[in-house]
């Protein structure tokens, strides 16, 4: 009975050291560096699908070195002091035996977001016209600029309202969209009475506008300078 009783014992004891050992978890360095990676990437990918989506890779510049050895599961939590995205940022990682709290510590992170926008292949300046010509579709890396840029070429023509260097994504406060009257240009004035009666004169624009917008205008017949709507491209109407 007793000889039973210690190999009943013994099984018991065996069992529970083999359940230790099971739950008992070690991480290499490098293991415990891609899980943490894996984490951000996560957490970043959410971010960044919010703004317009991308490619997420996850740089960490400083990591603690050894191996991690728990007697439950590992897990790890990283945190971040803003919800927002940022390329670079300040991260905590906590690590924890199974719930029981063992060390934190903080990491350098940047993260790089790659995605198909349009740049300007060739230099760009102020007031020139976005076209094919300057520019063009290519997969960048955008992490600084998320949110801004410009995926494909619009519908209406755009202007830069800067000067844009080559390899540069153009973004979306870097342009405008292409007035129909632009500023100095020749145009059309129309003078236009109330019953309808119409006199078109060769003038220059002294400031651009989109059609219903006011702008002064200049005859050239005339050396007259007058208050106009904008009413077509390159055509104002002066009501007389």
């Amino acid at each position: 009975m007793k000889n039973k009783l210690t190999k009943i014992l013994t099984v018991l004891f065996s069992l529970l050291l083999m359940c230790t050992v099971c739950c008992a978890q070690t991480l290499s360095e490098e293991e415990f560096r891609a899980a943490i990676i894996e984490k951000i990437t996560k957490q970043a990918q959410k971010q960044v699908d919010s703004l317009g989506g991308g490619e997420v890779k996850v740089r960490i510049l400083n990591m603690p070195q050894g191996e991690i050895t728990t007697k439950d599961k590992i897990e790890i939590k990283v945190e971040s002091n803003t919800n927002g995205f940022l390329s670079r940022d300040i991260k905590r990682v906590s690590v924890y035996d199974g719930k029981t709290f063992i060390k934190s510590f903080p990491i350098s992170v940047n993260t790089l977001v790659y995605k198909e926008v349009l740049c300007a292949t060739n230099p760009i300046v102020r007031e020139q016209a976005i076209s094919i010509s300057n520019s063009g579709v290519q997969k960048m890396q955008i992490g600084q600029y998320l949110g801004q840029t410009i995926d494909k070429y619009p519908k209406g023509e755009l202007v830069a309202t800067r000067n844009i260097p080559k390899g540069s994504p153009i973004l979306k406060n870097y342009v405008k969209s292409k007035p129909d009257v632009l500023k100095d240009s020749t145009i059309n004035i129309i003078f236009k009475s109330n019953d309808n009666l119409k006199i078109t004169v060769d003038g220059k624009a002294l400031k651009e506008g989109s059609i219903g917008d006011n702008i002064q205008v200049k005859s050239l017949k005339y050396n007259k300078i007058y208050q106009a709507t904008v009413s077509n491209k390159n055509e104002v109407t002066v009501k007389i």
